[in-house]
């Protein structure tokens, strides 16, 4: 089903919204790192569980979710997921216990397993089967955008309005998006259910399943060093709460110029070895900075580097995996989703080992998991050649 183009021009950028305020909460703890752990008195690592409690539930939760909710008209469905997100966030600065804000954030990303996959799915609905990925590629926008202004915001606000009133803020904005979102996507959308068999295709498949590989391992590269980013920078590298939100600022930023260019130069090219470069790239930039350890001019060369080729790896890789099997892309799409937020976990647990006094080794640890990554994506690129 296709709508009108003025129509699905608006529900394009309800969902872009959508998804910005969406990922602007997923990453929102990594830039608040430090006030939570100021006002709960724990240490990096337990706050950095925020961010492993909310990867977990939203990559275990994805593809179930997106089972048991494919019959649910989408406008109501997408709605509800980001009024469960207000919901969660003001509940979350009513806690003074720290095991209370952890059971809240996973209630609360419940929000994000239904939002960014079935936001995606949706787009296959009021979109042209041709546009289908140029739309997937446009409401994903707001996740860039929510590394660039969402998440230096957010560290800026929590430091001169505290962690609870921009929780709230956060709140309010979820809820005005969700008014949009009822307003402007059309009733009546329902997904086709994914079968059993589709999943089965897929998890039959070795060439997608070490695609999916590479995207869990090179968002385990970046969470190993991106969930401690603030109290790394306020720590060894002396920068303030304005530094600090300025080299989120200058990441992310490149990082939206990088998925830019990622999809045009994947159109020349190809998506595969854009993939390639796009790997290479963050790999070189997290050994810039675990040479230059403690030196904020070479973190912010390094990070540039990390920034330029991260949002084009992870929006090219639900691309490849879409080319590779057209006919099980609503499995891939719920999948891949699900493997993103399993990497942010499976990071932020290994950042975590090494947060408490060996700070120096996360960009290598970092830079490991990305050389991984692209090994995975080179034998990928071979097995599809070879079926």
């Amino acid at each position: 089903m296709a709508t009108s183009d003025r129509s699905a021009t608006a529900a394009l950028w309800a969902l872009l919204l959508g998804n910005l305020i969406i990922g602007t909460g997923v990453l929102l703890p990594a830039g608040m790192l430090t006030a939570f752990m100021a006002d709960f008195a724990v240490d990096a690592g337990r706050a950095g569980q925020l961010m492993l409690v909310g990867g977990v539930v939203v990559g275990v939760g994805a593809p179930l979710l997106a089972g048991w909710t494919s019959r649910i008209d989408r406008r109501a469905l997408l709605s509800f997921a980001l009024l469960l997100y207000a919901a969660g966030h003001i509940g979350t600065t009513l806690t003074t216990d720290f095991r209370w804000t952890l059971i809240l954030r996973g209630l609360t990303v419940i929000g994000a397993a239904i939002f960014t996959p079935q936001a995606a799915a949706t787009v296959g609905l009021i979109v042209p089967a041709e546009r289908r990925g140029q739309g997937i590629a446009f409401i994903f926008i707001g996740w860039s955008l929510a590394s660039v202004a969402g998440i230096p915001l957010g560290s800026l606000l929590a430091d001169a309005i505290g962690w609870q009133n921009t929780y709230l803020g956060l709140a309010a904005l979820s809820a005005a998006v969700a008014v949009i979102v009822w307003r402007v996507v059309p009733a009546g959308l329902v997904s086709p259910r994914i079968d059993l068999a589709a999943w089965l295709r897929v998890l039959g498949n070795p060439v997608l399943l070490v695609v999916l590989c590479v995207t869990l391992l090179s968002m385990s590269g970046q969470f190993t060093l991106f969930t401690y980013l603030t109290p790394i920078l306020k720590g060894p590298y002396a920068a303030g709460t304005q530094a600090v939100s300025v080299t989120f600022l200058i990441v992310g930023g490149l990082g939206v110029i990088g998925n830019f260019i990622g999809a045009r130069v994947a159109g020349r090219f190809g998506i595969a070895p854009t993939i390639g470069v796009a790997l290479s790239l963050m790999a070189a930039g997290l050994a810039v900075i675990g040479i230059g350890y403690g030196n904020l001019a070479l973190f912010l060369l390094g990070g540039s580097l990390w920034g330029l080729g991260g949002f084009a790896s992870n929006s090219l890789q639900q691309s490849r995996l879409v080319a590779l099997a057209p006919m099980l892309a609503s499995a891939t799409v719920a999948l891949n989703t699900s493997v993103v937020y399993l990497g942010q976990s499976l990071g932020t647990a290994a950042g975590g080992r090494l947060v408490d006094g060996q700070t120096h080794l996360m960009p290598w640890a970092a830079a490991g998991f990305m050389l991984a990554a692209l090994a995975l994506s080179l034998l990928a690129s071979r097995m599809a050649e070879e079926r």
